[in-house]
């Protein structure tokens, strides 16, 4: 059944931790590689790029030795020992948009996964223990660990984030995130001392590993620079209020987010102490640039302070298809999470011409494109339309996968129903084939079946009330590969079978406003985060019913206010929650695999999330020069985009 991860996550594990040993006078640990890691001997002394070695020399900096920790992260370069210097080019469709390649190059977690998702790995912090009960957490930071401006890195930083900002009624008006509550209840967080970390639970929370190793513990969301941002804050400068005034704000609280914006599509934060491979020197109109971290914590097998290349140009570009235009004319770097399978022969036919390489990588995507029905439309018909399983079952069944495939991702891609990895070790075949052959003669009986007559004409089916049946579905231009011919395919579908579909192409913000609203007829996105670590983790999945896909998010504020605010949901989606919270407390092995399997068997047969095809190809365009890219990779969400490949190590051969 391919790879697993049940030890991961349900058995007491420890990690990285015992630190160096000696062998014949050699130190060895624990070293990071593309698969995993593994103990090799490690650096007797340790080397800095040229442009650092300048500013020791004039007293601005110092030395490399004192700059890293005492155990620094030792990387193992995928090809070879790179050479310093350079500048990284790479493109963003703006700030704020959801593509940046800054996701993969500049977030720094607690722990990192291995590209297939399957391992948790060190990064910020050296090494997790998870006990027995698993409902208590101890994590192990880098003793003489630096932000960037040179001050310590301690467990006051993660205190900090959680006592001050994360429980602060002005700064966190509902409380710390939602992932952190556990039956109702929040994790208690004690400093052991300066390096170490300890979270106890209330239930035991097995599934926290998929969280440390996420976006859940990067900067802003687990851990901030005390010693920077306690200036704005009320609890350490009595004065903060009289500051904001002074910076326009009429109180403390509302200038205090200016200060530490970081991360998640917020790359303004010039001058904000951050632990990442470079730190954000300007923004100018048309670019974000950024600047290697002389403090950061890794080297390679040789003793080099990583990052290898200088300096991160990530110009912004109007739309994709400039994109595409600096692609192809070889003005990036490393060009990937932008590009479509649509222009892959463009890419190819351009490779000599634009000094570079076209790899396919394989996208980490369940679903390259799925399909919600609003279950708490706004208008009372069609909430009652699409409620009806059977109503959801015949779209599913018009979807000829196999064209889209073709068509689409060049039969690349896995035609499936969304449901979860198949490396998952609860996975159940059938989830993946549940009402996903293409049958569009038994989707037509189930329509009928329905009451849902044809017009005079024998176009469309009318509702209930008269009127055509149609909906529409919205799409942001550029958002996924391949999206504008899966949606085309889908309004031909549907439209065999009597629903009329409209195409809208809106603005990425506005999307996401109906998106939270629950306003949408059809939601629209990939199905991501279904790894084994990943789909663990408390609502982060799409088969959330407040996530991307927007089915039902009057029943998902409910659940999650506790019945305070939305709608109540049917029994039967009360007792679904109820098993999802027992499952992410789940205590043995048996309760872990039962619940999983109870829950997606669900999913299964209730269709909220209706897929199309999955796991597809993802071109990647890099600079021949450019080394150190692994040839084959997972790429998305799940193994943290650019984040598992390295690209602290990337560097340009001269």
């Amino acid at each position: 059944m391919g790879r697993k991860i049940t030890v991961i996550l349900l058995v007491s594990t420890l990690i990285c931790l015992g630190g160096l040993t000696s062998v014949w006078g050699a130190k060895t640990g624990p070293v990071l590689t593309f698969k995993g890691m593994k103990t090799a001997p490690w650096p007797e002394k340790y080397n800095e790029p040229p442009m650092l070695k300048t500013k020791v020399a004039a007293g601005i900096l110092p030395p490399v030795e004192e700059r890293l920790p005492e155990e620094p992260l030792v990387v193992e370069p995928i090809e070879e020992i790179g050479q310093y210097g350079g500048t990284l080019q790479e493109a963003s469709l703006g700030p704020g948009t959801m593509w940046d390649p800054e996701h993969g190059m500049i977030e720094q977690y607690m722990f990192q996964v291995d590209n297939t998702c399957t391992k948790v790995l060190p990064d910020v912090a050296k090494a997790y223990e998870l006990s027995e009960d698993k409902k208590t957490l101890t994590i192990y930071l880098r003793k003489g660990m630096k932000w960037s401006d040179g001050a310590p890195f301690t467990a006051d930083d993660i205190m900090f984030w959680w006592e001050d900002e994360a429980n602060n009624k002005e700064l966190s008006p509902a409380g710390p995130p939602t992932w952190w509550r556990i039956g109702g209840e929040f994790p208690k967080f004690e400093k052991v001392d300066d390096y170490t970390i300890r979270l106890r639970f209330p239930k035991p929370y097995p599934c926290v590993l998929g969280m440390i190793s996420n976006w859940q513990t990067v900067q802003n969301l687990f851990y901030d620079p005390k010693h920077y941002l306690k200036k704005w804050h009320i609890k350490y400068n009595p004065n903060a209020d009289e500051l904001a005034k002074k910076e326009g704000y009429d109180h403390w609280w509302q200038a205090y987010p200016h200060h530490r914006n970081c991360g998640w599509g917020a790359w303004d934060h010039v001058g904000v102490p951050v632990v990442s491979p470079w730190m954000l020197e300007k923004i100018t109109p048309t670019a974000r640039i950024w600047v290697r971290n002389p403090y950061f914590y890794a080297v390679d097998t040789a003793g080099n302070q990583l990052p290898y290349i200088d300096k991160v140009v990530v110009t912004t570009c109007g739309d994709q298809e400039m994109v595409n235009m600096k692609t192809i004319a070889g003005e990036l770097s490393f060009s990937g999470m932008m590009l479509s399978m649509d222009n892959y022969p463009l890419y190819q036919e351009n490779a000599e011409k634009g000094d570079y390489r076209v790899l396919l990588w394989k996208l980490a995507e369940a679903e390259m494109l799925q399909f919600s029905f609003n279950l708490n439309h706004p208008d009372p018909v069609l909430r009652k339309i699409f409620q009806d399983i059977r109503f959801r079952r015949a779209m599913s069944l018009a979807i000829n996968r196999d064209e889209i495939n073709e068509v689409a991702y060049y039969g690349m891609a896995v035609p499936c129903q969304s449901t979860v990895s198949p490396d998952c070790s609860f996975y159940k075949k059938e989830w993946a084939e549940a009402y996903a052959q293409y049958d569009p003669e038994q989707a037509n009986k189930l329509l009928d079946e329905m009451g849902l007559r044809w017009d005079e004409q024998h176009q469309y089916r009318l509702r209930p009330d008269g009127k055509t049946l149609s909906v529409t579905i919205e799409m942001v231009e550029g958002l996924f590969p391949g999206m504008t011919k899966v949606c085309e395919l889908i309004k031909e579908y549907w439209g065999k079978v009597g629903v009329k579909v409209n195409l809208k192409t809106v603005e990425r913000a506005f999307h996401g406003q109906r998106i939270e609203a629950g306003v949408l007829d059809v939601g629209m996105w990939h199905s991501d985060r279904m790894e084994e670590l990943r789909c663990y983790m408390p609502r982060a999945t799409k088969f959330n019913p407040r996530s991307e896909m927007s089915w039902a998010v009057q029943w998902g504020l409910w659940r999650d206010t506790g019945g305070k605010s939305g709608e109540e949901p049917p029994e039967e989606w009360k007792r679904q929650w109820e098993r999802m919270d027992r499952w992410y407390t789940a205590a043995t092995r048996e309760e872990y695999i039962r619940l999983a399997q109870e829950i997606f068997d669900f999913f299964a047969e209730q269709l909220v999330c209706i897929g199309t095809v999955g796991y597809g190809p993802a071109p990647i365009v890099v600079k021949n020069n450019l080394r150190n890219v692994v040839e084959k990779a997972l790429y998305g969400d799940g193994p943290n985009w650019d984040k598992s490949v390295f690209p602290m190590q990337w560097f340009f051969k001269k």
